[in-house]
């Protein structure tokens, strides 16, 4: 009865618990982001499921294909489910421990011969008194959560990684079809200065120019080759793959864009991105191990039980004859270790501050990394119209300068540079056009979307 009286008392005195509890630290949010169109709403581009963002079939295909196989994916699933194991071994602490030993021995060098045997159950028990098991419980169990919002950024990375790569490669696609024709209109014109020159209308310097033209283009063929087949390489690496071919669906400039990119609040990151997340709980599990180490400095109570049967007689044990039983409790406490104790809590206290100040840095680098997305989404699309237009003029200003040359107005001076500057122009064209749908990505991402 006093036995049963001892455990009930210390197990109300495990509802003591020493150690700060965790809570959240005051931030001061932006009322909207820097380069956000106003008035900010709740709303956000962040809430649209990546499959429902990218209308390319072939593009949501890879993306579904990559999160089943990337090795990335696979990683964070397996340090998740040792994150798991971690806990559960953790949190058995707080629970009675149960074991059985069996001994037999047999002594003597002339005879009688003695004959010893024992099976045991053992019951062991730490009572928490001051909450260290349960601290360490906490902790494990924000660093599982921390692992699971981890396992959620390599998600939104890999998503990303696979449109812009996507993207690429469309570049890749539009710049080779027009370079490709580029080359055979510049083999058309190098054809008629060869037959102006010997026809005593032109002369070698324009044939040279010509040439110089069509080598040109046929370069930069095999430099836009090069970058396309790698690129096919990467999204067969990112979907678990070894390197091949990638089909292709939408081209570059049929991809589809949402007609608005509302950024939301800036208050909503702290929930909505998982780097966030996890730099949060990382934080709750320092916190939880203060308080691990501020009850080492606390008493401790140990518990052991043993039941079974002990006797001389070996039979006597199948038999349940010698019926033993032992109780002991023991209290542990600190006195003198040299400082370990407190080490250690200057260490976790150290260690709390330190995650303090990197979830801290990690908001202010998520506010800063949508601001630069949204600069970056609204400017280039200001750049890709200014390059469009300057696009179109140097078109019409190419075929006026091949007009000239014909006519005998200029020389083919004019039509080499004309044309080079169109090129270039073109080329830049489709480049902006990427670029625009990369930056849509980059913001998508920095407003914690893709990995729902």
């Amino acid at each position: 009865m006093r036995w049963n009286l001892l455990l009930l008392s210390l197990a109300g005195l495990t509802g003591c618990t020493v150690g700060p509890n965790y809570k959240r630290p005051n931030v001061s949010a932006p009322p909207q982001f820097r380069g956000a169109q106003p008035p900010p709403t709740q709303a956000s581009l962040a809430d649209t499921k990546w499959f429902d963002l990218f209308q390319d079939d072939v593009l949501r295909g890879l993306i579904a294909e990559a999160l089943k196989s990337n090795y990335d994916i696979g990683i964070a699933a397996q340090r998740v489910l040792g994150a798991e194991g971690q806990l559960t071994a953790t949190r058995s602490a707080l629970f009675p421990h149960l074991n059985g030993q069996v001994d037999s021995s047999r002594t003597g060098l002339v005879s009688p011969i003695i004959s010893d045997g024992e099976a045991l159950g053992v019951a062991s028990w730490e009572v928490d008194l001051f909450g260290k098991l349960r601290r360490a419980t906490q902790a494990a169990r924000a660093e599982l959560l921390a692992t699971r919002d981890t396992q959620e950024g390599v998600i939104q990375s890999l998503v990303a990684d696979v449109a812009i790569a996507y993207f690429d490669l469309l570049d890749y696609d539009a710049e080779l079809d027009y370079v490709r024709e580029s080359v055979k209109t510049r083999q058309q014109s190098l054809d008629l200065v060869i037959a102006r020159e010997q026809g005593g209308v032109g002369s070698m310097l324009d044939v040279d120019q010509a040439k110089n033209l069509v080598e040109t283009a046929q370069a930069q063929v095999a430099l836009l080759e090069r970058g396309q087949e790698q690129t096919e390489n990467l999204i067969q690496f990112l979907l678990g793959k070894p390197p091949g071919p990638v089909r292709r669906g939408r081209k570059l400039t049929d991809q589809p864009q949402p007609p608005q990119v509302p950024a939301g609040l800036p208050s909503a990151l702290l929930e909505r991105r998982p780097d966030l997340l996890a730099a949060e709980q990382q934080l709750v599990a320092a916190n939880a191990r203060v308080g691990v180490a501020k009850a080492t400095f606390f008493p401790s109570i140990n518990l052991t039980a043993y039941g079974g049967a002990a006797t001389s007689d070996l039979v006597g044990i199948a038999e349940r004859r010698g019926a033993a039983y032992s109780m002991l409790g023991v209290l542990d406490i600190p006195i003198f270790d040299a400082g370990r104790r407190r080490g250690d809590y200057k260490t976790a206290k150290a260690q709390h501050q330190e995650y303090l100040l990197a979830y801290l840095k990690s908001i202010d680098g998520a506010f800063r990394d949508v601001s630069d997305a949204l600069i970056g989404y609204q400017k280039t699309r200001e750049y890709t119209d200014a390059q469009t237009r300057l696009t179109e003029t140097l078109r019409d200003q190419s075929k006026r300068a091949d007009q000239r040359y014909v006519g005998g107005v200029s020389s083919y001076l004019e039509v080499l540079d004309t044309e080079r500057q169109r090129l270039t122009a073109e080329q830049e064209l489709i480049r902006a056009q990427r670029e625009v749908l990369a930056a849509l990505v980059r913001l998508y991402k920095a407003l914690g979307g893709g990995w729902q």
